[in-house]
């Protein structure tokens, strides 16, 4: 049974969030202590964003919800038709708050305790100004040897909120360029991935990533896929190895803030422009969210 606030959400320009079926002022929202979501990092996550005021590409971003939840046995979940109805709703709630603006959206989950799960939705603001920066200028990518959990760890398929090797990386690589993502490696020395991004490169006009089971295959590497089949540009899954990254033509990567982007320099070499397979892309993308 769902718990209306006793304020009105049209008129009243805060937050709300969804917590365990009850709406509530998101600056309220807590976890307990207990809870495995704290004492051993077991959480679900989910982020997604609006574009023109509509989730964008939200069936598949519930799927890997749905894989997310079932590798960490969370049962009594709503289900993915259900979550799309409260998505909708939460935007509706939210409208005085949102103000026109482009936000996303945060789906997390736990076991909970006692057997009762624990779930939230609750919203965020894009930073325009940010992505477009990073549209325009790109992102500095440092290759760390942090490496990624291995696959017998958990499934790399799934997005889960424990993420201390993407903040040690991510911390590494500052100390050499403070506004760099820092890129793990597997263990035989190949990269996978950043904190908030898929890395793909460009080599004589063929994009290619590394393959699907070795990293988490991200919504907007998916959409810049079915793109890049609309151009008709070429598309392979290779092992990717430092030195192939650096003598790139092109460094591209994909996230849900920005969909996709690239990268301005890799291991602060000199500085990279935007290659032409980049603004083909921007293009056709920048089209299809409108």
């Amino acid at each position: 049974m769902k718990r209306e606030t006793s304020r009105s959400e049209s008129t009243v320009a805060i937050r709300i969030a969804l917590k365990n079926g009850d709406w509530v002022d998101a600056d309220s929202l807590a976890v307990s202590i207990s809870d495995p979501a704290v004492t051993q990092a077991v959480t679900a996550v989910e982020r997604m964003r609006t574009y023109q005021g509509r989730w964008f590409q939200i069936d598949r971003h519930l799927e890997r919800w749905q894989r997310s939840t079932t590798a960490l046995l969370i049962d009594g979940l709503p289900t993915p038709v259900e979550l799309a109805e409260h998505l909708d709703e939460l935007l509706q709630r939210n409208q005085a708050w949102i103000a026109s603006r482009p936000v996303g959206a945060t789906l997390i989950a736990s076991p909970g305790i006692a057997g009762t799960p624990t779930w939230i939705l609750d919203l965020n603001l894009i930073d325009q100004d940010r992505v477009r920066q990073q549209v325009d200028r790109g992102t500095a990518l440092i290759v760390t040897d942090v490496q990624q959990p291995s696959p017998k760890c958990w499934p790399r398929d799934i997005k889960v909120r424990s993420r201390l090797h993407y903040y040690l990386a991510d911390q590494m690589a500052k100390k050499i360029a403070p506004d760099a993502l820092g890129l793990l490696v597997d263990q035989d020395g190949s990269i996978t991935e950043t904190s908030v991004a898929n890395v793909l490169i460009v080599e004589s006009g063929c994009l290619i990533t590394p393959p699907t089971d070795q990293i988490l295959c991200g919504v907007s590497l998916q959409v810049i896929r079915d793109l890049a089949t609309l151009l008709g540009l070429n598309w392979s899954e290779q092992r990717l190895f430092p030195e192939r990254l650096r003598g790139a033509d092109e460094v591209l990567l994909t996230g849900t803030s920005c969909g996709i982007w690239f990268a301005c320099s890799v291991d602060d070499q000199s500085q990279r422009a935007p290659g032409p397979v980049y603004r083909k892309l921007r293009r056709t993308f920048e089209a299809l969210v409108g």
